[in-house]
């Protein structure tokens, strides 16, 4: 067995978790389809992918184009991490 077999027969999920070290509901993601409330990947025609988030019927959040899957998700584990980090970071007290 060599690096990345198999890497494409997983789940989105499932990848962004190995490579980003965030968990995400699988709810959140849709591989090859627009899901409402959901990170899509979708590929084109020209084997280009795109990354956005889908709600209300149209992308609200393009994160972009890619040229291959391993990128494209690599692009939405790193949106997902850095939106991890900021929600873990302290915030500052309210002034009473």
């Amino acid at each position: 067995m060599t690096f990345g077999d198999g890497i494409f027969d997983e789940k989105p999920v499932s990848q962004l978790g190995n490579f980003s070290k965030v968990r995400v509901p699988e709810s959140l993601v849709s591989e090859g389809k627009l899901q409402e409330q959901s990170w899509c990947l979708i590929e084109l025609r020209n084997g280009w992918w795109e990354v956005f988030y889908y709600e209300r019927g149209s992308r609200t959040e393009d994160l972009g184009r890619t040229n291959n899957r391993r990128a494209a998700l690599r692009l939405l584990g790193g949106r997902l991490l850095y939106t991890d980090i900021l929600n873990r970071a302290p915030r500052p007290a309210a002034d009473d």
